[in-house]
């Protein structure tokens, strides 16, 4: 389906919904019925870039390679999404570049596929072994993060009870 026929609102609904919180409601309006496969190249790509620079601008502490191996994957998954000649193609090239930036984003991308079987079980998917990941907040962080927690609460509770 790569034409601008209807599409049902349910069909990639999470994606659409992520979309939104990331680039506002317009962009939930423009892919509410979308079925034209180019317009959801241009927000797949765009998200990619926006991780790419959005780590540039964010993660103050970090080796040179760290930078360099998640704009490859970027790079990588671009080129993918861009490629892309049907919605499952296009897809599985944008999750796919999210799975090997989440791994990166932990420390690295295991690479198992040598093995016969990875197993899921604790203690073997420590993934440390090139640098660790240290979240650390500030006085002005923490003060934002209550702050939000604080209007959350306010959401569910609006009686305060």
């Amino acid at each position: 389906m790569t034409t601008n026929d209807f599409m049902p609102i349910e069909r990639f609904y999470a994606l659409k919904s992520t979309f939104e919180r990331i680039w506002g409601k317009d962009t939930y309006l423009e892919l509410k019925h979308c079925s034209d496969l180019k317009v959801w190249k241009k927000y797949c790509e765009r998200t990619l870039r926006v991780t790419e620079m959005a780590a540039a601008e964010t993660v103050r502490i970090a080796d040179d390679e760290w930078h360099k191996g998640l704009s490859e994957i970027i790079q990588h998954g671009i080129r993918g999404v861009k490629a892309a000649k049907s919605f499952d193609e296009l897809f599985q090239y944008f999750a796919a570049a999210y799975t090997e930036v989440s791994f990166h984003q932990m420390g690295f991308m295991p690479s198992v596929h040598l093995a016969t079987r990875s197993q899921l079980r604790k203690g073997t998917w420590c993934l440390d072994r090139y640098r660790s990941v240290q979240y650390v907040q500030n006085a002005d962080q923490k003060a934002h993060l209550a702050k939000r927690l604080q209007g959350r609460k306010k959401q569910a509770d609006p009686d305060g009870a």
